[in-house]
């Protein structure tokens, strides 16, 4: 009996022991455990290091090219270059003719300071104690660098390949000292406060895009001056930040992140486009005589809100100039000069899971505004306004998280009246209204910010 009791008392004891103990034992495993931690989140932090959700998964051979250094160096700036060098003479004079058309008396000089407006922000931002990418000292000798390559590259560019401005004035129009200097200027802003804001490197860009555009509207530069000039920028400040950072290596980064490679699930977008524009069928105006378009440019602007991954809707504004000839007389030279307006629906398919390519579609519908309604001075002259509908496809990439670019193919129609006065000169005894179609389809690249 007194053993069953012994017994019973080793029992109880032990089961009023044993949770105790494995309270303690606990305590020390998550004190272990939260030591283990303050080490690990107090050593300091490498200045490259970024927090990426991503960073533990396989990469596919296509996504580590994308996200490969060098290839982040220059997926911008060598298309710009190699576009300013294809576009050189025919494709750049379809696009002068297209500025000359809607803005031939432009004549404003605020590219000479607006270039130089990225830059002042990027300064002012650091006098003010924003916090960016770099220290005072590596952001200047990273710039420093920057300068030197893009005024070296454009000026010895520029003594090498002799071309007439568009105005005449001179032949050192290849490539744009103006739109090199911007674009280095909006770079270096993207560089040093890109990581604090996307909208910080979208003003930026949006002012240096503004100066080409000025340059162009002033009749200094050609299109393919513009994009040789801003790929030059851009690389440059690739070349130059490179540079410092092989100097400096980790010292004087002050807030380095790295680049957003997410993939948006909804491509919701506003685009820049331009492209060449070509007529598929003449104009009929009566006793034999045709009007004979031929290739023409669009420039504009487009934007899409996508519902769902797959569906959106969105709209295009964009200015249109498409030559002609009188098929009596070549030399009578005309021009079909248009301010297109539509809105529509939008259709994006991701080309394989996770896949940075997708395959787009629209149809859109709004209204032509005619530019010059004098079509055929004194003889044809046009409504002020007409129906137009198109549809396109393209194939668009996302560079990154808010940046992407795309090829594009569209097709439209613009439709409009004419009211017709016969001419003798021209052999013409037609007269009154008539319904013209006029069909073009247009080729081209876009650049996009994924919003």
């Amino acid at each position: 009996m007194l053993n069953l009791i012994v017994k019973l008392f080793i029992v109880i004891l032990l089961s009023c022991a044993l949770p105790a103990y494995a309270q303690q034992d606990d305590n020390v495993v998550n004190s272990t455990s939260q030591n283990l931690n303050d080490s690990i989140l107090s050593q300091p932090r490498a200045p490259f290091a970024a927090y990426n959700p991503t960073a533990s998964m396989p990469l596919s051979s296509g996504e580590r090219f994308f996200r490969n250094k060098y290839v982040q160096m220059t997926y911008i700036g060598v298309p710009l270059v190699v576009a300013g060098i294809a576009t050189r003479g025919y494709a750049s004079e379809k696009f002068n003719h297209l500025s000359q058309s809607f803005a031939p008396d432009f004549n404003y000089t605020y590219d000479e300071y607006l270039r130089f407006a990225p830059a002042a922000a990027m300064l002012a931002m650091k006098a003010c104690g924003v916090k960016g990418r770099s220290s005072w000292g590596r952001m200047l000798v990273s710039d420093a660098f920057s300068v030197a390559l893009m005024a070296g590259t454009v000026y010895g560019v520029k003594h090498t390949i002799t071309t007439e401005r568009p105005d005449g004035s001179d032949f050192n129009s290849f490539p744009s000292g103006h739109s090199a200097t911007a674009f280095m200027a909006a770079h270096m802003l993207h560089k040093e406060y890109g990581n604090v804001s996307p909208w910080i490197s979208v003003g930026g860009y949006a002012v240096a895009t503004a100066t080409g555009a000025t340059r162009m509207l002033n009749n200094k530069h050609w299109m393919s001056d513009i994009l040789a000039g801003a790929g030059i920028g851009i690389l440059a400040v690739e070349f130059g930040y490179l540079f410092a950072d092989l100097i400096f290596k980790e010292n004087g980064l002050e807030n380095f992140i790295e680049p957003d490679f997410s993939i948006p699930q909804r491509p919701s977008n506003v685009g820049l486009t331009m492209g060449l524009s070509l007529p598929l069928a003449s104009l009929q105006i009566g006793d034999g005589q045709k009007l004979l378009p031929s290739t023409g440019s669009r420039m504009g602007i487009d934007g899409t809100w996508f519902i769902t991954p797959n569906v959106g809707i969105g709209g295009a504004a964009s200015a249109t100039s498409v030559p002609m000839s009188l098929s009596s007389d070549s030399d009578q030279q005309l021009s079909f000069d248009a301010t297109t307006i539509a809105v529509g629906a939008y259709e994006s398919f991701q080309l394989g899971e996770n896949s940075r390519f997708r395959f787009n579609l629209k149809t859109l519908v709004g209204c032509n505004i005619i530019n010059n309604r004098n079509l055929l001075p004194d003889v044809i002259k046009t409504d002020a306004a007409g129906f137009y509908y198109e549809v396109g496809a393209s194939f668009s990439v996302a560079l990154r998280r808010h940046f992407g670019a795309s090829i594009f193919c569209d097709y439209g129609g613009n439709t409009f009246s004419t009211t017709h006065t016969p001419s003798s000169e021209f052999n013409l005894t037609r007269d009154g209204r008539h319904f013209n179609l006029l069909h073009t389809a247009t080729i081209g690249i876009s650049t996009t910010l994924i919003i």
